[in-house]
């Protein structure tokens, strides 16, 4: 998946990448594991806020570090989406 060459040739290659994760449904999946892990990853990080945000205690909610709870998210997504489309780019260059 490395992108050695050209500019255009990266974004080509990147560009065939989305294609495939569309089609294949990957991006639908990896959000569904991102919502999953991320929650259980946010209730660890940071309790209060979040069970404040669930039982509607502003006081409470006013604790969230919004930054950090969409990171917890996306980083689930990213390393699900990474790992799925590796997965395919290894098996089109396999014999």
């Amino acid at each position: 998946m490395g992108c050695n060459d050209a500019v255009g040739n990266c974004f080509a290659k990147l560009l065939d990448l989305h294609r495939t994760a569309t089609r294949l449904d990957i991006y639908r999946r990896s959000g569904k594991v991102a919502f999953v892990v991320g929650t259980l990853l946010n209730l660890i990080n940071q309790p209060q806020a979040v069970l404040g945000l669930l039982s509607f205690d502003y006081p409470a909610m006013q604790s969230l570090d919004v930054v950090k709870a969409l990171l917890t998210y996306n980083v689930p997504f990213l390393v699900s989406t990474y790992g799925a489309l590796t997965t395919i780019a290894h098996q089109r260059t396999d014999p």
